[in-house]
């Protein structure tokens, strides 16, 4: 939890700094880093690691961020993580970055979960049922899981929807017992 409220105060601090236009090229920075970060784990453990000499910590993050948009803004951010030992903060900034320009926007994240491909006007369809639900919104990500048969799953941290046919079936199994 305290981790949590750390990572907010430096999501909170880098969105003060940033001008509305910005925030676009700030969410393609995220979405590469949670890329980066979740490709390679050992990454932000390395970062945090006092077995390297911190030049060599901070060169590495250094680089990782001169392939971004926003430059200065996550080399300050690698360099104050690495240099207070909290980099392993960093899948919380993320996260709590993009939470804070998604709802500066009235938006949502959903993670959708459906069986096979569909058309866009049936994923149109249930966004804006997801979005009368949550009153924003609807940002769409989604994955194809065949495990579930058909329906959907839809997730985000504080609500699921699961229709599905499997958890349908589940279901009727239960009653039947």
């Amino acid at each position: 939890m305290r981790n949590k409220l750390i990572a907010q105060r430096y999501s909170k601090a880098i969105i003060l700094n940033m001008e509305d236009e910005a925030l676009d090229f700030l969410l393609e920075d995220i979405n590469s880093l949670k890329v980066i970060f979740s490709q390679d784990l050992s990454l932000i453990k390395f970062f945090d690691s006092f077995l390297y000499p911190l030049k060599k910590r901070e060169n590495l993050a250094l680089d990782v961020a001169e392939k971004l948009n926003n430059k200065n803004i996550w080399k300050n951010l690698f360099r104050i993580l690495i240099k207070k030992h909290r980099f392993t903060i960093i899948p919380d900034i993320l996260i709590d970055l993009e939470e804070r320009i998604l709802d500066s926007r009235n938006q949502i994240k959903v993670s959708l979960r459906i069986a096979h491909e569909q058309t866009d006007n049936i994923l149109n369809d249930i966004a804006e049922v997801i979005k009368n639900i949550l009153k924003k919104n609807v940002v769409l990500n989604i994955e194809i899981d065949p495990e579930i048969i058909g329906g959907f799953i839809a997730q985000t941290n504080s609500l699921l929807i699961d229709g599905s046919i499997k958890n349908n079936l589940v279901r009727l199994i239960r009653i039947k017992k």
